[in-house]
């Protein structure tokens, strides 16, 4: 069990990490400027640990997971001896760089510090330390204390040493950590997924289908097969003469739009910014995004568990990092 380790920004991803870390930490900082923002993050703490207990997920008490985590406004507090730090700021580079300034000065030189950036570089964050060496990425999936893989980035300058503490890390914290060996922008997940998005947003920007009906082509015909192989995987199976017959015809076809698309800009100008707006590609008035979001999280929980316990015999799904609770 680790130390101490600590988690920078109190979003909702800042505090379904600082759960993930607390559940194999002897004590978990989350930090913020914000006290509110500090007290509402540990309240839905305790929320995803019920959920996670309450599948079979998390083998603890909730409430001493939850007890293990402490909470600061100071970030030099909250990191001070800290083994690993994570950093879940919003999506903003200087931001960040301004952080790992701060915290290459008040953390020591074996300190770990990871960044859940979604889309910048590691390289340009961890320039902004003395030490880029010991600067990972580590990229999680909205929610966080659910999906269990995490995206572990190595920078230009990260060590072989950091990207193996790193994966044990998450490893023991029964996270399947996806190793990206290129610093890209997006790393893959979000490469892919915004692959599909703006497909799926050209679609409907262009009347072929509403967004229902291309939201059910994806969760009803994509989603199910995706969990048992991925696209790659599958084209193995479907034979990669077809695939290369179909993408001649194709992938010329598709969106190529190299900016988000005027349909997606006049969405924003106009204030219809999804749930927490009350209206975006759906209407949502009247509905708390709270509750929206826990019924979410209630049925991802569900599939979670079971793709997990069908997947953990299969090759490429190490042992070790099949999560608590879902080992027969």
């Amino acid at each position: 069990m680790l130390e101490k380790t600590a988690v920078v920004g109190a979003g909702l991803m800042g505090g379904q990490i600082a759960l993930v870390l607390a559940m194999g930490s002897r004590q978990t900082f989350l930090t913020d400027t914000d006290q509110k923002a500090l007290d509402k993050s540990l309240e839905n703490i305790e929320r995803y640990a019920s959920d996670l207990h309450r599948h079979d997920l998390l083998q603890e008490e909730p409430s001493k997971v939850v007890e293990r985590i402490h909470t600061a406004t100071s970030l030099e507090k909250a990191a001070a001896g800290a083994e690993f730090v994570a950093e879940a700021v919003f999506e903003d580079l200087e931001v960040k760089k301004d952080v790992f300034r701060r915290l290459d000065e008040c953390t020591e030189r074996s300190t770990i510090l990871s960044s859940n950036t979604s889309g910048f570089p590691i390289s340009k964050i961890a320039a902004a330390t003395k030490a880029p060496d010991r600067v990972v990425g580590g990229h999680f999936v909205q929610p966080a204390h659910v999906v269990p893989i995490v995206e572990v980035i190595r920078g230009e300058k990260t060590s072989d040493d950091v990207i193996k503490r790193t994966r044990e890390i998450w490893l023991g914290l029964h996270r399947i950590p996806i190793l990206i060996n290129k610093d890209i922008p997006g790393f893959i997940l979000n490469r892919i997924q915004h692959a599909m998005i703006r497909e799926a947003t050209f679609l409907l920007a262009e009347g072929v289908a509403g967004a229902e009906d291309i939201d059910l082509t994806v969760s009803l015909g994509l989603a199910p097969r995706m969990t048992v192989s991925g696209p790659l995987e599958q084209r193995d199976m479907n034979g990669i003469d077809l695939n290369y017959k179909i993408a001649k015809n194709l992938w010329n076809e598709l969106s190529g739009s190299e900016e988000p698309l005027e349909f997606l800009k006049h969405k924003v100008e106009k204030g219809e910014l999804g749930l927490k707006s009350g209206r975006g590609y759906y209407d949502w008035t009247g509905m708390k995004p709270n509750d929206v979001r826990s019924a979410r999280d209630e049925a991802l929980l569900q599939t979670t568990q079971e793709v997990l316990r069908r997947m953990k015999t299969q090759k490429y799904m190490p042992h070790e990092s099949v999560p608590a609770g879902t080992r027969n």
